[in-house]
């Protein structure tokens, strides 16, 4: 294994353990901390620049990113879904012939495995790997990226030599929608600061954003004013349809639950809540829509 690959290697597991510890959604912070590989310090990323090979490889590119804009700001990079299937992403600048450009060419006619660190939110990342260059338009000043397989690691977490890409159109898809689902997840619970809007629950971790219009219908999109931050309890509850919420956010629990005789977690957990309110939003825009929560109250009533 050459150093370059070394590197490769190295950033990916460094990547994997980052994803670990935040959850999946990485802050800036972290990444911009690097990681240290034979006593050096490597860098994952560079704060102003999208595209980066640190100053240990030789040859291609170690990352790539794009950030989300803060209110009042442009993108520096553009990046958007491309009609192939696959991720469409700007060259730097003007120039297909710039340092940052012929980098990224070298990746292309490697076929090296690089790391995607796509923005969710301003300062907020998903980190995807291993991405492979797939298409180079000099004119269109853009080029492909897609999402490779973690089939292509072995057990001891090398990267195979692949001559043909493992279905990298299908691992591009699944990635996106995971992004929408991270990027769905980060608004809801930014909106509700991290707490469930039932309980009042501040622990991240069990909270999850709910729909209100299933994200199986064509009017169930990814809005904050579509989704509710919930337990993870109360979101299996809502969906099960063992708690409503009416237009007024008002709290009903089913009668064949407010029947049962239980311990604390039934009582205080579940029934407690019933005739109370949800915590809405700070910010009215982000509350959610009265008539989808209509619709949904009843779906609850006919199922109880």
């Amino acid at each position: 294994m050459d150093r370059d690959d070394q590197i490769r290697q190295a950033a990916f597991a460094h990547c994997k353990a980052l994803a670990h510890r935040f959850s999946g959604v990485v802050p800036w912070s972290a990444i911009e901390a690097g990681f240290h590989i034979e006593g050096e310090h490597v860098y994952l990323s560079g704060k102003a620049r999208g595209i980066h090979r640190p100053r240990q490889m030789q040859r291609g590119v170690l990352s790539i990113k794009t950030s989300r804009p803060r209110k009042g700001r442009t993108a520096r990079y553009d990046d958007s879904l491309g009609d192939d299937g696959y991720f469409s992403y700007a060259f730097q600048g003007d120039d297909p012939n710039n340092r940052d450009n012929q980098a990224l060419r070298e990746s292309f006619e490697d076929q090296s495995p690089l790391i995607y660190f796509y923005a969710l939110l301003p300062g907020l990342y998903q980190i995807l790997y291993p991405c492979y260059l797939m298409d180079w338009d000099a004119l269109a000043l853009r080029y492909s990226v897609a999402v490779g397989s973690q089939f292509e690691f072995t057990r001891s977490g090398e990267i195979r030599a692949v001559t043909q890409p493992i279905d990298r159109r299908y691992s591009t898809i699944e990635a996106k929608v995971r992004l929408h689902q991270a990027e769905f997840r980060e608004r809801v619970l930014t909106a509700y600061d991290r707490r469930c809007a039932i309980s009042g629950l501040p622990i991240p971790d069990l909270l999850q954003a709910a729909h209100i219009i299933p994200d199986r219908d064509e009017r169930g999109r990814p809005e904050v004013s579509n989704g509710l931050c919930l337990s993870t309890l109360h979101h299996t509850a809502y969906d099960r349809h063992l708690l409503g919420i009416d237009p007024d956010g008002v709290i009903h629990i089913a009668e064949a639950v407010l029947a049962q005789q239980d311990g604390p977690t039934l009582e205080r957990g579940i029934k407690a809540f019933h005739g109370q309110r949800i915590q809405l939003p700070r910010q009215e825009k982000d509350w959610p829509n009265r008539e989808y929560l209509a619709e949904r109250f009843e779906m609850f009533e006919a199922n109880r």
